[in-house]
């Protein structure tokens, strides 16, 4: 199953459902929501949405920084892991990056996609840390 992607706007319909799609995956486990501050931090940010039938099935946000982009809040559907969705979506954000003329992409990775990082060429830096009660690790990657 193919996915694609592209650029959403902040506030729209899509975005509305990229957020009920991440906070599903990464708070509602925890009991969490996302506060408004935290949404409302978006509105500077890149939203990517991976959609099939026009449904979303996979999201992630950039942040822009000077000379990187932070990538965060990534999800791919349940159902749909372990069909290359997440890695065709890093190879669109990495992609948009470049073209933004960035040379490095970084995110602080949850313990459980880790691995999934590595398998994208994204190396480890520094020591595990705690984030929202999660264990993390800062992970890199240089595309040029």
């Amino acid at each position: 199953m193919k996915a694609r992607f592209e650029i959403i706007p902040y506030g729209s319909e899509k975005w509305k459902e990229a957020v009920r799609l991440r906070e599903g995956i990464l708070r509602a486990p925890f009991g969490l929501k996302f506060t408004s501050e935290e949404l409302e931090e978006e509105k500077s940010h890149i939203q990517i949405a991976g959609l099939i039938d026009d449904k979303i099935i996979a999201t992630t946000v950039l942040v822009p920084e000077p000379d990187a982009f932070k990538m965060q809040r990534v999800v791919v559907a349940e159902k749909l892991r372990s069909s290359n969705i997440g890695s065709d979506m890093m190879a669109f954000c990495e992609d948009y990056i470049l073209r933004s003329n960035r040379t490095s992409v970084y995110c602080h990775a949850r313990d459980s996609a880790v691995n999934f990082y590595l398998r994208n060429s994204y190396s480890p830096e520094g020591d595990y840390f705690d984030e929202d009660g999660i264990p993390h690790l800062k992970m890199k990657k240089v595309l040029r």
